[in-house]
């Protein structure tokens, strides 16, 4: 990977930074700063399903491109490629999700809190 951020970051920068080139006050910088910090995650959500969609287009129902090559295009594992596609951010989490929605334990739990 090189040092230098790819040009949709640097876009995307040049974006906030402009957002920001009319406000001379530092304090009201400050604040409007901190405040599209704080909504950060709401656009990193955002670019998140917007790749999804892309990757969903892509895969087509099956019908398109395998898992194994869309992770090509962005150098991760198919298994990857197909959470991305799913939207699936954390398998982990995702899996117990299920397993407590179909009333499932995990093993090793037997949801007591010792022996009686």
């Amino acid at each position: 990977m090189s040092d230098q951020p790819n040009e949709e970051v640097r876009r995307a920068m040049q974006a906030i930074e402009g957002l920001f080139s009319d406000t001379e006050d530092p304090v009201e910088r400050f604040r409007r700063l901190s405040a599209l910090l704080d909504d950060w995650p709401d656009l990193h959500h955002g670019v998140r399903l917007m790749r999804q969609a892309a990757g969903e287009q892509l895969y087509a129902g099956g019908k398109g491109m395998t898992y194994a090559s869309i992770g090509g295009l962005i150098n991760v594992t198919e298994s990857r490629a197909r959470h991305i596609v799913k939207g699936i951010t954390n398998p982990s989490r995702q899996k117990r999700k299920e397993e407590q929605a179909r009333g499932q334990e995990r093993p090793g739990n037997d949801g007591g809190g010792g022996d009686k």
